[in-house]
Parts: C-alpha cells; structure tokens; sequence
C-alpha cells in the first residue's frame, strides 16, 4: 500500500487520497509504458521523442495530465505502442473512453471541483480500476485496499461497476414506491437501460450520487434543491437502473445518458419540469 490509509470520515483526507491515487495512476501508466518502449525501441525513445517536437523538450509523462493527453490526443503518440500491445482492436475506443473519463476525474479534484465524500471516491476508484486491471498495473493494489475499506468488500476482475446489464445470478433489488410510481408513466417504447445514444448532448454535466442525489456540475447544485417535487422520484429511478453512479448527460430529446463500458448509454427520458430549470426546452 503506497498511499496513507485515510480518515474516511475527513473531507480534506479523502481529497488528498484522491488526488494521490490519480497521481499513483500516472505513475504506473507511465512505468509500464515506458518499460515495453525501452524493450522495444531502445532505452533512449523518450530522449528522441523529446527532440522531435520542442513541445516536449521538458514534458513531464509522469504528470497525469500530461499523460492522458498525450494518450488521447496524440493518435499518432509511440506511447499508444504498449497500451494497443495489450488491448484488442475491439476494446480500443472503450479503454480510450475510460482513460477520458478519468482525465475528467482529475481535472474535478485537482481544481476542487467536486465534493469530497467517499462516495466521490469510490466513483473514481471504479473509474480508474479498470485501466490497472487490463494493462496489470500496481495501483490495483491500492483500489482493491480502498475499496475494502470503503465498503467492506474485495472486487475481483470479473466486477465491472459499469455493465450495461446487471448479472444473470444477480438478485434483483427490490424497487422504492418512487421508482414503482415513475415506471407506470414511463413508455413501452422505452429504450433498453444502456442502448447507446448518438445523439449531440446539451453543454450539461451532471453527477449522480449514490443517495440519488443529481448534482449539476458546473454550479454544485442539487436536483433537490432546484426541483424538489421531482427530483427524489427521479433519482430514486437512475439510481436504480445505474447503481454505481456516475456521471450524466443530457440530449436535447430530454435523454439522460450515463457512462457505460465504452458508451453513453440510455439510462431515462425527462421532461423540462422534472428536470433543472432551463437546461431543457422541448419543441412540439
């Protein structure tokens, strides 16, 4: 355990665990990249690669900013090499979108953009495990300790906080009244919770919470706090169909859209007055 074991019950300690573990991430992302290139390309492929753009002249691939950069925008980038040596065509765009995502995390919580509960952490925990799964690095380790302290439970590989579909052995929770009322009024022609949406999204961003609490990301505000006639029926709903949480998007359809494996998927439809005052306007 490379990370000092937190005091869950202090704000400040679970951002600093926070911020540590994404900058443990850039760590190992960096040392396993860099491992398979010295194999591959010589013990001097950052000193060339550093002279071929003045860019890079004193670039820091440790950062994790710098990193996930680099790795998304650069489709040209030697350091894709060891991450497509172990990643299947196939699996590429979902791992490209994870490593997305955790740029997103990083930039919340290193610029206090977020609240700091365990709930939070947890969220970026099952957002970067993946990654250390699929390319074995050391920061599982440090996921596997936290979770168990935040939960009481050990993942193993085969849990995946993001299925589009829940487990065939799994029991199904028993629904609230709230969802119960909800589903009598939602349509028949409803979307499969998951089906992709390829829809251009509105410029909101939303988190849900593990209470069911949707918070708006830009101003910290609360569903409940904006819309509380609604807003515990529509939460109790979202949180039920995406257990773990997460982060939500919004079409102009009035589509809410959550994060998947490797995909927004369809998670609710909504109308303007269930919804944030004016972040929905549909046309007849």
């Amino acid at each position: 355990m490379r990370l000092a074991v937190p005091d869950l019950h202090q704000e400040e300690q679970v951002h600093q665990t926070g911020v540590a573990l994404i900058n443990l991430l850039g760590v190992d992302l960096f040392k396993f990249i860099n491992s398979s290139l010295e194999n591959s390309d010589g013990t001097d492929w950052l000193t060339t690669y550093r002279k071929s753009n003045l860019v890079y002249a004193n670039y820091n691939f440790i950062d994790p900013s710098n990193l996930l950069k680099e790795l998304l925008r650069v489709s040209t980038s030697p350091l894709r090499k060891p991450i497509r040596s172990l990643i299947e065509p196939k699996d590429s765009v979902a791992f490209f979108n994870r490593l997305q995502v955790v740029l997103d995390d990083r930039n919340d919580w290193v610029h206090h953009n977020s609240k700091y509960t365990n709930e939070h952490l947890k969220t970026l925990i099952l957002n970067i495990y993946p990654i250390g799964v699929k390319l074995n690095l050391g920061i599982k380790l440090e996921c596997d300790f936290l979770l168990s302290k935040l939960d009481g439970v050990t993942p193993d590989i085969a849990q995946k906080e993001d299925s589009a579909f829940p487990e065939v052995d799994s029991p199904p929770s028993k629904p609230s009244k709230m969802v119960e009322t909800l589903a009598k009024v939602i349509s028949k022609d409803e979307l499969p919770i998951g089906t992709l949406v390829d829809s251009d999204f509105l410029e909101y961003s939303y988190v849900l919470h593990l209470t069911g609490q949707v918070r708006y990301r830009k101003s910290d505000v609360l569903l409940s706090e904006v819309n509380p006639q609604n807003s515990e029926t529509i939460g109790a709903l979202l949180i039920a169909r995406k257990p773990t949480g997460g982060r939500l998007r919004l079409t102009r359809s009035g589509i809410i859209a959550a994060y998947f494996e490797d995909h927004w998927g369809y998670l609710a439809t909504v109308s303007p007055d269930q919804w944030f005052p004016e972040h929905l306007h549909l046309t007849v």
